[in-house]
Formats: structure tokens, C-alpha cells, sequence
């Protein structure tokens, strides 16, 4: 939309000489020499300040156009604010001497220089101990998959009888250090109070739950809200997530948004809420005849195919399953750079049921 239209310099003298035409009798500022055009031209160079000022005024008038800190005011007026960084944390399991106490503090560092230190001092209790990591700097490359090999950064420091290596530990979840989140971006946020303004609070509406979730889980991509067939009380709340393999959140992060919608200063009083994860159904696509057939272009037609999974892939709701076209497909190998043709591309067609959603799985090339 156009916002606040600065006048130019010689649009604002040219006001500036009217003005003066029009106040002072027998004003001639064409002839010269004559100081009325000067003195319009000192005018235009303060007006001109005093418009850009104007039209940056405007564009913080809004929530769509506001710079970073008039857009957190923004979100500050509807109760929002954007979500810190979050610290990764677990534990990993160290050979020890029984009895040696491990001290809070002690630093271990991931091949990659990422370091995490011991947030409790522990008592070794037999030949190996369970170390509560966190990481040191709040990020989401805080994350460490479990097995991974972490090591002492002062061996000097660790008490006698210590290994200088851990491994990471897998958490409930199969994750192993997690909960590390980014900031969030200023666009991200942008967009949540956009939300908020399209969609006020209505005691339980979809656009409610998906803010929840949001608010809940600051990695959420998508969510999707229905209710049971069988049970209007009852809603039906699934969501993807953008940290996660296929988008498929984890155990915690359906925990936290089923303990963040339960919570009964918003959750309906009436409402009994079922927040689950969607059951991925991995998909192999076959596609004949390419032509070139390269390995650049096979590589490009499985990028192709892949974005289309994470672009368009959804759950089927219950009370509207998923319709996944077989087109989305096809034209998704045209697209691949340097394809001039292609034969028939499958599966086709396929519908999925309620909690049911369709993930990348392969891709294989027939003549």
C-alpha cells in the first residue's frame, strides 16, 4: 500500500513562492534580482527535512511497515513480544572413579568449538556419571544429536579420575541436547502481530489455537486446527515445525503446546484439547523418460520434488482429509533446471486421512 509521498525540493519551493505571492502585495518573484526565490529555496531545504521526518513517522504508525523497535511497541499494546533465544541443555554420560565429584561449571566443547558447561556438581556413584549439560551461548546451534563426543576444554580443571570425553545422552524424545532456539527474526515476529490484528482473540477460535501453539512452540512452520467428527467439544490441534526432519515436531514440543493450550487462563472452559504430532507417510516417486537424463538434472529433480513435499504437504483434518495431487509432481520435474522432457511421474493422486501426512521419502529414475 503507497505510505506517506515526500514533495520534492523544487516542489516545495515552488509552494514556498506562492505562498509568497499570495501574502506580500505586489510580489514579483520571477523578475531578478529579488530574495524571494532565495528565501524559497532555504524553505524547501527545512521543509524537505521536516517530510522525510513525516513519512518515517508514518511507516511506525504500522504494524506492516514499523522498524524493530516501534514494531516491538506494536506487539507490546496486543501482549506479544519476540520469543529470546533459547539454550540447548541434557546430559552426557562420562567415565569416572567412584566418589569423584564433578564441579558445576566444567566447560566440554563439540568438534565444532560450540561448548556447553555442567550446570550441577555431581557425586560419581559408580563407574560413570550422567553430567547435566547446558550450553553456553543461547542458540539453535546448541543442539547436539545424541552420541555425539564432547570434550574437557581445561583437562586441568576436571578432578582426577574423570574421562576427558562425554557423549551426549538421548533425552525422552531421542533428541539429545535440545531446546536451543535462534531469536526470533524481526519478519517472524512482523508477522505474529499481523496476526493478532487480523485475528483478535475469540475465546477458542482456529486462529486462537494457532497463536497458542505459536506461542508455545517458537519453531512451529504450520498448524492446523479441526474438530473430532464424533465430539464437538473436542479439538483436534496438529502443527509442523521448521527444526525438525520433515517438519515432524518432537515428544517435547507436543508437550509444551498441550501444557500451553491446557492452561486454563485461555483454554475454553468447555473445551478438552489433543495436541499430536502427524504421522509421517513417506513417499516414493518414480519418474520415466527423463530426458537429458544427468546426474545434475536427476539432483535438480530431487530438489524440485522435495520443496513440493515442504511446501505443500500437509495432515489430512478430520474432517477434511488431504488431497495431494499427482500434478504437483509432474510439474515439479519440469521445473528442474535443464529437464526438456519427461514421461509419467508417480504415485498419482492420493488422499490421507485424518493424522496422516505425506514426507519426501525417495526418488527413482526409470527409462
Amino acid at each position: 500500500m503507497p505510505g506517506y509521498t515526500i514533495r520534492s525540493l523544487a516542489q516545495l519551493a515552488a509552494e514556498a513562492t506562492g505562498a509568497f505571492v499570495q501574502s506580500v502585495q505586489g510580489t514579483a518573484t520571477k523578475l531578478w534580482p529579488n530574495v524571494w526565490r532565495v528565501e524559497s529555496k532555504v524553505l524547501a531545504l527545512i521543509g524537505f527535512e521536516m517530510e522525510q521526518r513525516r513519512a518515517w513517522l508514518v511507516k511506525q504508525l504500522f504494524a506492516s511497515t514499523a522498524e524493530r523497535v516501534w514494531l516491538i511497541r506494536h506487539g507490546f499494546e496486543l501482549g506479544l513480544q519476540p520469543d529470546p533465544a533459547g539454550t540447548a541443555m541434557g546430559t552426557a554420560t562420562a567415565t569416572v572413579t567412584p566418589g569423584t565429584v564433578v564441579p558445576i561449571g566444567l566447560q566440554y566443547a563439540r568438534a565444532d568449538g560450540v561448548t556447553f558447561s555442567t550446570v550441577a556438581t555431581i557425586t560419581a556413584t559408580g563407574n560413570s556419571v550422567s553430567l547435566p549439560l547446558e550450553a553456553d551461548v543461547a542458540a539453535a546451534a546448541g543442539n547436539t544429536s545424541a552420541g555425539t563426543l564432547l570434550t574437557l576444554v581445561n583437562p586441568d580443571d576436571a578432578p582426577v579420575g574423570l574421562a576427558a570425553t562425554c557423549a551426549v545422552d538421548p533425552a525422552s524424545d531421542g533428541a539429545g541436547l535440545s531446546g536451543g532456539s535462534d531469536e526470533e527474526s524481526i519478519e517472524s515476529f512482523r508477522g505474529r502481530v499481523l496476526y493478532r490484528k487480523r485475528n483478535p482473540p475469540q475465546g477458542g477460535s482456529v486462529a486462537d489455537y494457532v497463536e497458542w501453539v505459536q506461542a508455545a512452540v517458537p519453531t512451529v512452520n504450520a498448524v492446523f486446527v479441526d474438530s473430532f467428527q464424533n465430539d464437538a467439544r473436542s479439538v483436534w490441534v496438529q502443527f509442523t515445525v521448521t527444526d525438525q526432519p520433515n517438519g515432524i515436531p518432537t515428544a517435547g514440543q507436543i508437550a509444551a503446546a498441550q501444557a500451553y493450550v491446557d492452561d486454563p487462563i485461555r483454554r475454553p472452559v468447555t473445551a478438552r484439547v489433543f495436541v499430536s504430532a502427524p504421522i509421517p507417510v513417506p513417499q516414493n516417486v518414480v519418474v520415466a523418460g527423463l530426458s537429458p537424463d544427468t546426474a545434475d538434472i536427476r539432483a535438480s529433480v530431487r530438489a524440485e520434488i522435495a520443496a513440493v513435499y515442504a511446501d505443500r504437504a500437509r495432515p489430512g483434518m478430520p474432517s477434511n482429509p488431504f488431497q495431494f495431487s499427482g500434478s504437483w509432481l509432474d510439474e515439479a520435474v519440469s521445473r528442474a533446471t535443464g529437464e526438456n522432457s519427461h514421461g509419467q511421474v508417480t504415485p498419482g493422486d492420493l488422499t490421507f486421512t485424518s493424522g496422516n501426512m505425506p514426507v519426501f521419502g525417495s526418488v527413482s529414475f526409470t527409462a
